[in-house]
């Protein structure tokens, strides 16, 4: 494996930015790409990131080498991977914008419908924040919702009984509130996206996989309340495809198996290594990891880094190198 012969700071963006260490410039950054620079075994390095793109406030953090060891980054905003051969990435995270839309009421959708003897319209607005007006005849009633972008109102049946199905979005978050014919809050949950679906209220998340795996709860209305069902794993809302590159085929198969996608995980193995090599084998010696990606020096699609948090905005990678036949794995090594 390739060891540097002094310390190398790798420098990442999520945003087109400049990067300067120590008041010199360094380059510029794109998103997925990187600058580097060799470093002194023992030392103090400013690194500062300046947005060239969009709105965001230029960033400077401190990052200390001991000994040829890096220290923990100081401030928030960046992290901090350390790579086998001497090798330390440095990664900024995108700034979130401060600024929301102008302050200005306005209504986002309305929903009318008869209730009891009675006519019930629901008003969901912004001003200050989502805001849902609930006026029946004679009389009116207001929710305050929380910050949110925009929202939806539908009318949702079960067992017979009628709701009101709120839907809210803040970034990519979904949030559900569901009320009853008293007004009363009956279900409330988040999720990546909420669907309506006939015989169940579904939530699914994201599990952030190469393949886009995602999770999928169920909340059926029964004996006056709602209740989750035993989450399910799969594809809900997009379709399962066999990885094309070997960069996506070792990626696939690590997040496989950290999952414990049994099948999936044997089925980017040649019949001869599957055979030779269990399950529960593999899962032991790739140990624990939360991502996976691979070292950016590598074009070939056959290393993968296995990372691990080890708190403070510090992670360890892990190098691991394929082999490969016919499309499929047939050999893993540590690097």
């Amino acid at each position: 494996m390739y060891q540097s012969p002094v310390p190398l700071i790798v420098i990442r963006s999520a945003a087109h930015s400049l990067i300067e260490v120590n008041g010199q410039i360094l380059g510029e950054c794109l998103p997925g790409s990187h600058v580097a620079m060799p470093a002194g075994d023992t030392g103090d390095y400013y690194i500062s990131s300046t947005p060239l793109e969009g709105t965001g406030w230029p960033t400077t953090r401190k990052l200390t080498l001991s000994k040829g060891a890096a220290l923990p980054p100081e401030g928030d905003s960046v992290e901090l991977c350390a790579w086998p051969g001497g090798v330390y990435e440095l990664s900024f995270a995108a700034e979130r914008s401060t600024l929301r839309p102008a302050d200005i009421p306005r209504q986002l959708d309305q929903l009318s419908f008869s209730c009891g003897r009675s006519r019930r319209t629901l008003t969901l607005y912004y001003e200050g924040g989502l805001r849902l007006l609930i006026e029946d005849e004679g009389r009116s009633s207001c929710i305050s919702l929380g910050q949110g972008d925009y929202g939806t109102l539908a009318l949702y049946t079960a067992a017979g009984r009628q709701f009101a199905a709120v839907i809210t979005h803040e970034g990519h978050t979904a949030h559900l509130l569901m009320l009853d014919s008293n007004t009363e809050a009956v279900l409330e949950i988040t999720a990546d996206e909420i669907l309506l679906e006939q015989d169940c209220i579904a939530a699914i998340d994201n599990l952030g996989t190469i393949m886009g795996h995602q999770r999928k709860r169920k909340f059926i209305y029964s004996a006056g309340e709602f209740s989750a069902d035993h989450p399910e794993t799969g594809f809900f809302t997009r379709e399962y495809s066999f990885p094309v590159c070997k960069s996506s085929l070792v990626r696939a198969f690590a997040e496989a198996v950290r999952e414990g996608f049994r099948e999936e995980a044997m089925s980017y193995l040649t019949p001869d290594l599957r055979q030779s090599l269990p399950f529960d084998e593999i899962r032991d010696f790739l140990g624990n990891f939360q991502s996976c990606r691979p070292p950016l020096s590598d074009k070939s699609g056959a290393l993968l880094g296995l990372i691990t948090s080890e708190g403070n905005r510090v992670s360890s990678a892990r190098l691991y190198e394929f082999q490969f036949e016919n499309g499929l794995i047939s050999d893993i090594a540590e690097v």
